[in-house]
């Protein structure tokens, strides 16, 4: 099981089914892209809270004229085939709006912040 795969579709499958709010066992990975995703609008807000001796993650879903703020992600890196590049072969992605996230030894960030902080790493996911 895959938890990075099924938090970025939980998210879709949100937005797909109109969802202002849904919630998610809370890891440190997930709480980092969160972080991400709201500092790049595609999802309004989260917060971290403990029921039952247990940590979820709540979030809250962004809609621009009644239209969500992510259209599609793909999982690049996956368990079984790992995918690293190099700071000068960073992707773009097709839009302004592509968000790539990358696992860097500095931690979680953009392809944008990776390319400030000259750190390669693992792409992760691609969100649009």
């Amino acid at each position: 099981m895959d938890p990075i795969a099924d938090f970025l579709i939980r998210i879709k499958n949100a937005y797909l089914a109109k969802r202002k709010t849904f919630v998610v066992p809370h890891s440190k990975t997930k709480e980092a892209i969160a972080k991400l995703l709201v500092t790049h609008t595609f999802i309004k807000k989260f917060s971290v809270k403990e029921e039952d001796d247990r940590k979820n993650i709540f979030v809250e879903l962004l809609y621009r004229n009644n239209k969500p703020a992510l259209q599609d992600l793909k999982r690049v890196s996956k368990p079984g085939r790992r995918i690293y590049t190099t700071v000068d072969a960073l992707p773009w992605g097709k839009t302004p709006n592509t968000l790539f996230i990358i696992s860097t030894s500095q931690g979680l960030m953009s392809q944008r912040q990776a390319k400030v902080k000259n750190a390669g790493g693992e792409i992760m996911a691609q969100l649009w």
